[in-house]
């Protein structure tokens, strides 16, 4: 039988999060989907079946997503990133999960992480072919199956 380990500091995070290889992860408030958005109507956070407007590229119909390898889905690689943008959620005084995934999990064809050329830890999960929103967000529900959650991790970092 595996022994189950139990962490009681942000060091020991901090460490196995290290020792797991390459993770991606995204700070998320609690009882929000973890790669889906609440419908928003105006704004430049408007939201498209889910997907927010400025994450990704349309096309002017709003009915296809084109290929772009610096935008998507915002996804930490390094603590410094994740701990910064932690931050941003903080100053709402929400409670806070940690979604995070392998960088090597099976990742539907067509998605993609690519590294933000402008900021290093920051990637995004792109799209590398033209499909119709409805396949992003099928797609998009698929990876939040294979996410594992820290529940409340905000506290930890």
């Amino acid at each position: 039988m595996e022994t189950i380990k139990h962490y009681k500091c942000l060091t020991d995070l901090k460490k196995i999060i290290s020792e797991l290889g390459d993770v991606k992860s995204r700070p998320i408030v609690q009882g929000n989907h973890p790669t889906l958005y609440k419908d928003k109507n105006e704004g430049k956070y408007r939201t498209v079946l889910g997907i927010r407007i400025c994450d990704y590229r349309f096309s002017s119909d709003e009915k296809w997503i084109l290929p772009d390898n610096q935008m998507g889905l915002s996804f930490s690689a390094t603590w410094e990133n994740l701990k910064f943008v932690h931050g941003m959620f903080s100053r709402g005084n929400k409670p806070v999960d940690i979604y995070w995934v392998l960088s090597e999990a099976d990742i539907p064809p067509g998605l993609k992480f690519v590294e933000d050329k402008t900021n290093k830890g920051h990637y995004f999960l792109t799209v590398t072919e033209r499909m119709l929103v409805e396949q992003l967000v099928t797609k998009l529900k698929l990876v939040s199956y294979r996410l594992s959650i820290i529940k409340g991790g905000g506290r930890a970092i």
